[in-house]
């Protein structure tokens, strides 16, 4: 079979087997598996912190996003609302904070002004302040510090 004896097949199998049966615990190799454990053990503890800095980072910086997003439509949406005849700053609220509630933002601010919304008015001033500190879902909002996110609309009746 390709140009070789059977007596130098069989030698060549024998040799082959010979050098795999050896086993390989040699100390030199238990120490260097032994290193290399060592050594994963320490990328790890060290990398692992550090990969779940990023991901809760993310996690947070992603919710504020949402927080001013939600923020920001909810004062659309109380706009869209002043402009009805004959409504109440108390029904512009009112749409704010539905829309707020979809996202769970449930520390906020709301002013509108003015009281009474009829004919007789030309502006709509709306203003959201939504703190980022405490109680809209923020797990590390102290990281925020005192910081948080207004948006003001005025909108003009005609």
């Amino acid at each position: 079979m390709f140009g070789l004896s059977i007596n130098k097949m069989e030698d060549f199998v024998k040799t082959t087997k010979d050098k795999s049966d050896r086993p390989r615990t040699s100390y030199r190799y238990r120490r260097q598996h032994i290193r290399r454990a060592a050594t994963t053990a320490v990328e790890f503890a060290i990398v692992c912190p550090m990969v779940f800095l990023i991901i809760f980072s993310l996690f947070e910086v992603s919710r504020a996003v949402t927080i001013s997003d939600s923020a920001k439509t909810s004062v659309i949406a109380g706009a869209r609302e002043s402009l009805i005849a004959n409504t109440s700053a108390a029904n512009v609220r009112e749409e704010m904070e539905r829309i707020l509630d979809l996202f769970g933002v449930t520390n906020r601010d709301i002013t509108v002004t003015p009281e009474t919304i009829d004919d007789t008015v030309n502006e709509v001033t709306i203003v959201i302040n939504v703190p980022f500190a405490t109680g809209n879902g923020l797990a590390f909002g102290q990281l925020f510090g005192d910081k948080s996110y207004s948006f003001a609309s005025v909108v003009e009746r005609n």
